[in-house]
């Protein structure tokens, strides 16, 4: 079933042509790992791809100046008109407290329906200004009556500030809980930025209008001081957060930083506010003219440019360079080209090569069967590939170590898998070579039809390339894809392994059992035939 002499014979025969494709195929791949690796690559493109991230989030930093500005504006407008009801805080109070007084240590939710039952027994006498009806009054002073219960210390002016506040804070935290999508920690800090907000808003109109002779309260004197305010507790807020961090003075320049975004986005906003209501002629703007004006004021770059050129530009932020290059160029095509030539010259050689120049008839006179001559020659084929894609594998991994190990964008894993990859193709092709050579007698049979079979499949795998998932959409014609499905190398999936995905294990066990069936077909189908002997 084997021979060494014909093992031997068949090495010393394709030695040269072995040494001169794995040598090269080598020398490529470490030139491509290494070069790559120095050129830094991905850093360009992650440059690419942080140019859009910082974009969008200087967008969402303006969003949360503006409404924390609005916000600003809102707490001045309510605490405007819930000043009116200080003088009849102490009464609602009062009841409250008496109503409390007759339970035996009550619980929190006992309080709660004391504080339902006050509010509706006073429900027919609370005043209602403006957009104050009696449900938002009714849920105010609800909050309030919770909040006097922890802070019985508290009177008039004072109770109604901290309840506000208090209410903002909820508000906001449940927001960004559940409709933001937040965590815990998060929502908390927003929601404490938010009743900063409202503190700061509440604190100047009250020195405003303690300082000013027969004020009348002014949406409009507020605008340049809630900028200033917003500006300044978005960026001491920054400070605070990132000092433990980054450190002194680096969480200085942030700030600074957020302070200048602050600014930018709620003097913009101002502006298309302030444009809005030139042009109305009762001085007022819509909901949608605010919507307009809170859009036109937070746009990023990816907003500003044509949304089919800001998609390609994030593809293409995103795309794996390293993965195209060594995994969907080298490995699955130029990495393959040199050895599928020598596949196809020595499986032609093994065979048919043999029985067209005659001297099979010389190697079939002596005792080797050709059972023996086949299987030997088989082996032969798959250790040469083997030995091929050893080397291959010890240069890439020596490559990849030289240019920074597993801080490499292709670790050694995938990169292990590429090589099994590569091998399993390559000993696919070499099956159905090694089969057309040994069902063909003449060599321009056998290389006609297992030679074109294998450059066919290169050549669609090439112009499969432009359709596939790799290339990036502005560069990609799907159409090409098509190709793909003409070639046998497309079941060496590399995306499928750099991705993580298992599904190339199902595609390398079609691979390693078309190799071995085309083999026993072979072997089979030379058994039979009649030789020109």
């Amino acid at each position: 079933m084997f021979s060494k002499a014909l093992f031997k014979q068949s090495m010393k025969a394709h030695w040269v042509k072995w040494l001169a494709v794995t040598l090269s195929t080598c020398i490529m791949l470490a030139i491509v790992i290494i070069v790559l690796g120095n050129l830094g690559i991905n850093d360009i493109r992650d440059s690419l791809k942080n140019i859009f991230v910082q974009a969008d989030s200087e967008s969402s930093l303006k969003e949360d100046a503006i409404d924390s500005y609005e916000l600003y504006l809102t707490t001045t407008d309510s605490y405007n008109v819930l000043r009116n009801y200080s003088s009849m805080v102490g009464t609602i109070t009062n009841m409250y407290d008496l109503e409390i007084s007759k339970l035996d240590n009550p619980t929190q939710e006992q309080k709660e329906d004391v504080a339902n039952s006050v509010i509706e027994t006073l429900s027919p006498m609370l005043p209602t200004y403006g957009s104050f009806d009696k449900n938002a009054i009714s849920s105010f002073l609800f909050k309030l009556l919770i909040t006097h219960d922890a802070n019985p210390s508290l009177t008039g002016l004072e109770l109604i500030q901290k309840s506000y506040c208090n209410m903002v804070y909820d508000e906001a935290y449940e927001k960004s809980l559940n409709e933001d999508g937040l965590s815990d920690a998060e929502a908390i800090m927003q929601a404490k930025g938010a009743e900063e907000v409202a503190e700061k808003a509440i604190n100047n109109f009250d020195t405003i209008s303690n300082n000013t002779t027969d004020f009348v309260y002014d949406r409009e004197n507020f605008t340049t001081d809630a900028r200033e305010d917003v500006n300044l507790i978005l960026s001491n807020s920054t400070y605070e957060t990132l000092k433990g961090q980054l450190g002194d003075e680096e969480a200085k320049e942030q700030a600074v930083v957020i302070k200048v975004l602050s600014n930018t986005a709620i003097t913009t906003y101002q502006f298309y506010i302030n444009e809005f209501k030139q042009a109305s002629p009762d001085k007022t703007v819509t909901e949608d003219q605010i919507l307009e004006a809170r859009t036109n004021s937070c746009k990023s770059i990816s907003d500003q440019i044509p949304s089919k050129v800001g998609e390609a530009l994030t593809e293409l932020g995103n795309m794996d360079v390293y993965g195209l290059i060594i995994g969907s160029i080298f490995y699955r095509i130029a990495g393959l080209l040199l050895p599928m030539v020598f596949v196809i010259i020595t499986a032609n050689g093994l065979l048919a090569g043999q029985v067209d120049s005659g001297s099979m008839a010389y190697v079939l006179s002596t005792p080797t069967k050709r059972r023996a001559v086949t299987v030997t020659q088989m082996v032969y084929l798959v250790s040469a590939l083997f030995a091929m894609f050893s080397l291959l594998t010890i240069v890439s991994v020596i490559s990849i170590a030289i240019v920074g190990g597993n801080s490499f964008a292709i670790n050694f894993s995938e990169i292990l898998l590429f090589n099994l990859g590569a091998f399993l193709t390559t000993f696919a092709i070499a099956g159905y070579c090694f089969m057309c050579s040994a069902i063909f007698n003449r060599t321009k049979h056998s290389l006609g039809i297992g030679g074109g079979l294998t450059i066919f499949s290169l050549v669609c795998t090439i112009l499969g390339l432009f359709g596939s998932s790799v290339v990036p959409s502005a560069m990609r014609i799907s159409a090409m894809n098509f190709f793909n499905y003409l070639s046998i190398i497309t079941l060496f999936d590399t995306v499928a392994i750099l991705d993580g995905a298992l599904n190339y294990l199902w595609k390398f066990g079609i691979l390693l059992a078309f190799g071995i069936i085309t083999f026993i077909v072979g072997i089979l189908r030379f058994d039979k035939k009649d030789l020109p002997l």
